[in-house]
């Protein structure tokens, strides 16, 4: 009996060795992927920020900027890229590049009986535009999400529910633990010249969108009493400013190419509201640059960057005109900018 226990006590150490054996090639295997991993990791993250490719490293930190993931640039690049780098490149500094002092500002009231809307498809090498022309500015408001403090809506949801025929996304929002619910409106917002939401000082100059009672467009830093003085009825915070006077306004941060959303307007009132795929294989989206020369393609002498990545959307007519980026569909926004029928031009 003893000879029998020994025997089968035999077998099961080898039996355990045999396994043992089975299983070191796999782990073996997990190591060498382990460590590959790490390798392309590190050699990547080094080739990118400490590399000779200038161009290609500012691409990656704009376009990590302008979807609010800055904060992925210290990780991704080792913690090699300095603090002073990331913060000079942050999307905060990123929104304001030019103002003109209210007292220079002349002021206009456009009354137009033309009460058309175009929308236009412009296909580009890298991107695909589609433009809305508004023949009368007095028929744009700002629309704010019904959840305010709590979460946004989509802008399908903030047309249909304002009565509008046509909106895209607005301003930016507070980016809580960057969850994007769309709660918090950034800046100063104002509808029907009434303040809806304020981050920060009244004081304190913001970088804000604005439309006075006669439909003219406002862009640049200001404050509340500021924007008071120049009877604005509607109101989003964001920038850059990308068009002055009919010119290219120099930006920061050009490179970066994202799903892009901007509105400007023309000498004769023409509200034009732009927005441009992104994010795709053969379509990377479109650079603060190509917004540019699209606005001044449609004479805009004023125009500005609004919330682009996975916030751009455009609703026509009850429908969606882009395909927003983003795997749930439309994402929830603070605020939309949308037109109204010509019939309802309120009390501007």
């Amino acid at each position: 009996m003893n000879r029998g226990k020994h025997s089968r006590k035999r077998e099961g150490e080898k039996q355990q060795k045999q396994k043992q054996k089975r299983g070191r090639p796999v782990l073996r295997w997990i190591g060498y992927i382990l460590f590959g991993a790490v390798y392309l990791y590190v050699s990547t993250a080094l080739w990118i920020f400490q590399g000779p490719f200038p161009a290609l490293k500012g691409y990656l930190i704009d376009s990590l900027d302008a979807t609010r993931h800055g904060y992925l640039l210290r990780p991704l690049s080792l913690y090699t890229l300095p603090e002073s780098v990331i913060q000079q490149n942050a999307l905060s500094n990123q929104l304001v590049s030019t103002t003109k002092n209210p007292n220079d500002i002349v002021r206009k009231n456009y009354d137009s009986h033309n009460g058309s809307i175009q929308v236009i498809t412009d296909k580009e090498s890298l991107f695909t535009a589609y433009i809305m022309l508004v023949k009368d500015p007095k028929r744009i408001r700002v629309q704010t999400t019904k959840y305010l403090h709590q979460h946004g809506q989509t802008v399908s949801d903030m047309v249909k529910e304002s009565g509008a025929v046509a909106g895209i996304n607005g301003g930016g929002f507070v980016d809580t633990n960057q969850q994007g619910t769309g709660a918090y409106p950034q800046g100063i917002t104002i509808h029907d010249g009434q303040l809806v939401s304020i981050t920060g000082s009244t004081t304190r100059p913001q970088p804000v969108i604005a439309f006075t009672a006669g439909g003219q467009m406002i862009a640049g830093a200001y404050s509340l009493p500021q924007l008071r003085s120049l009877n604005v009825q509607e109101a989003v915070g964001f920038g850059p400013v990308l068009v002055q006077d009919g010119k290219a306004v120099p930006t920061q941060g050009s490179e970066g190419r994202n799903p892009r959303t901007a509105i400007g307007q023309a000498a004769d009132g023409t509200v034009i509201m732009i927005v441009t795929n992104g994010r795709e294989i053969n379509q990377p989206g479109a650079t603060y640059d190509d917004i540019k020369a699209l606005m001044l393609k449609y004479h805009a002498t004023i125009a500005a960057n609004l919330d682009g990545g996975s916030s751009t959307t455009m609703v026509y007519n009850g429908k969606l005109v882009n395909t927003p980026w983003d795997v749930l569909g439309e994402r929830e926004v603070s605020t939309s900018i949308v037109v109204m029928p010509e019939s309802d031009k309120g009390g501007q």
